[in-house]
């Protein structure tokens, strides 16, 4: 091992207890999972192994390689331009949303807990996260028709999600619930990513 190689920590404390990524990414599990990920790969001054995360596409396919690894995703893909989410940190959102729906210490897990993310995106990272890590059932909305067609992709693509995350587009920039939310439907937590809202 170099001299000069950095040590880094092996935990990210600052991330939830529960989360999967409090560890430094390991790149060879990764691009076993994912090969694509393989030509962003490079070599730090340190000697460690990173991605140049300037890179859309770097930050992309690693975010791919991670879903498919710790989640397995069979497919995820996003428009080019379009919002590409940071995996640990939706993660630890998630967890955080988990610990808010415990009753005395025990997390609600499985269909019948019912999800509201308003403004869902292209990526669906927020209904992909808390029907892998909890069982939860979503429905996803946005005003957006192109991430509208690219979230229905991501769940048409991987059978486990379909029946489980429900995508509406909201025709109505006025609105947020309204048109969304079906007569006599109840969630039990609405979850949202400012500053994608007036």
């Amino acid at each position: 091992m170099p001299q000069n190689r950095k040590q880094e920590p092996n935990t990210k404390s600052n991330l939830h207890s529960q989360n999967k990524h409090r560890g430094n990414y390991d790149f060879k599990a990764l691009t076993q999972s994912c090969p694509e990920l393989a030509p962003f790969v490079i070599q730090t001054k340190y000697g460690n192994e990173s991605i140049n995360f300037f890179d859309d596409e770097a930050v992309k396919t690693l975010n791919r390689a991670l879903l498919k690894h710790h989640y397995r995703l069979k497919y995820w893909d996003i428009p080019k331009g379009y919002l590409c989410p940071p995996i640990p940190g939706r993660a630890d959102y998630i967890h955080h949303v988990a610990d808010l729906l415990s009753i005395k210490g025990e997390i609600p897990r499985g269909s019948s807990v019912k999800c509201l993310d308003i403004g869902v995106g292209a990526s669906c990272i927020y209904p992909i996260l808390g029907f892998k890590e909890y069982g939860w059932t979503f429905v996803g909305s946005d005003i957006n028709r192109v991430s509208i067609q690219a979230a229905e992709k991501i769940i048409e693509e991987n059978e486990e999600l379909a029946g489980n995350i429900d995508i509406r587009h909201q025709n109505n920039r006025n609105n947020i619930f309204r048109g969304i939310i079906h007569t006599n439907e109840k969630f039990h937590v609405t979850i949202c990513n400012p500053p994608f809202h007036s």
